[in-house]
């Protein structure tokens, strides 16, 4: 189907939180969503490994470690803001973060993201951007316009 609108197509068996942007509530899902623009399309996925240390705030010493979304949230790191407030409390020691990249068809586009708005609004703009440049290379591009 050719459309002039961007459709995003979730992998997740649910629509993301808006409150959960970055990556590391994706860690270990793989693709997370195709997004499809006049027959064009990319994937979006999880890639990396997550590892972080969570400290207790007065000695530093390591209280768990966490790996993936669950272990996150059930630490109370939830949402982007209480992850943004556990780094700046230093609570959390940083081994590996997992990052959003694109793929077109399995093609790795290197478009790094740590966030998924972010990483769909890189995926809209590839592929706007392909399908401008096929209209060129067609000769279907009015240069007067």
């Amino acid at each position: 189907m050719t459309t002039d609108e961007i459709t995003i197509k979730y992998h997740l068996g649910f629509d993301p939180h808006p409150s959960q942007q970055d990556a590391i509530f994706y860690t270990g899902m793989g693709c997370v969503a195709t997004v499809e623009y006049k027959g064009f399309q990319v994937d979006v996925y999880c890639d990396g490994e997550t590892r972080a240390n969570l400290l207790d705030a007065p000695q530093g010493e390591i209280v768990s470690s966490l790996f993936s979304p669950t272990d996150f949230i059930d630490a109370g790191i939830d949402t982007d803001d209480a992850l943004k407030l556990a780094n700046d409390q230093e609570l959390l020691d940083w081994i590996n973060n997992s990052w959003f990249d694109l793929y077109c068809f399995g093609e790795h586009l290197d478009a790094v993201e740590h966030e998924l708005d972010e990483a769909l609004k890189v995926a809209e703009v590839y592929l706007r951007d392909r399908a401008h440049s096929e209209k060129i290379i067609n000769g279907e591009f009015d240069f007067s316009e």
